[in-house]
């Protein structure tokens, strides 16, 4: 029977997870704090021009330090984006439980473009649309992106729905956020904004021509 170190009693009388110890805290937010300086100057400088040396430096790092987080510059771009996925996920996971599955999808997306403008990921995905070798990484894990959003959507859809109902819709949705700010993220904030609207429209009502 695991001791009491071992294991905290939740409020429920249920064990739950050891807390994260202060050493794998210290490692989580240094590596954030690495991926973070490295998409700054990526966006700055562009990705080819940006080295490791820079990004070590703008970080606070020697170079030796920064291959114990990444073995190469481009693993910033898998760090960031999965982090964006997964807010999108826990955004979609908070909506409320009464509330249609395409009205969930449309105001987590929504969230979710709200912080990726806030916080330079779409300018981000910018650099990452324009050079072949991030491109390629983003399109390798979009298949990881999609099983998170489909995981979150799981939870939300009735225990007898189709399984391929979760996935089809996270696809679906990644493939429509992927294509908004990929064609439009040199367009103003409150453009992009009435681009996802408009795009949501045309995926809730079809795709054929209206009058």
């Amino acid at each position: 029977m695991p001791s009491a170190t071992a294991t905290q009693v939740g409020a429920a009388g249920g064990a739950a997870p050891e807390p994260v110890s202060i050493t794998v805290r210290r490692i989580t937010q240094s590596r954030r704090e690495l991926t973070e300086a490295a998409a700054r100057l990526f966006v700055e400088r562009g990705y080819e021009a940006t080295t490791v040396e820079e990004i070590a430096r703008a970080a606070g790092i020697s170079v030796r330090t920064f291959f114990r987080y990444l073995s190469a510059k481009e693993e910033v771009i898998d760090d960031i984006l999965e982090q964006r996925i997964a807010g999108f996920a826990a955004a979609l996971s908070a909506r409320p439980p009464g509330e249609t599955l395409l009205d969930s999808l449309r105001a987590a997306g929504h969230d979710s473009l709200t912080k990726a403008l806030d916080d330079g990921t779409v300018d981000l995905f910018a650099v990452v649309r324009r050079t072949p070798v991030l491109r390629a990484r983003w399109l390798v894990r979009c298949n990881t992106y999609t099983d998170m959003v489909a995981d979150s959507l799981r939870g939300r859809l009735a225990a007898q729905s189709d399984p391929v109902v979760a996935d089809l819709a996270a696809g679906a949705l990644i493939g429509l956020m992927t294509t908004v700010i990929d064609r439009f993220a040199d367009t103003t904030p409150d453009t992009l904004a009435d681009v996802l609207d408009a795009v949501f429209d045309r995926f809730v009502h079809g795709f054929g021509d209206r009058p």
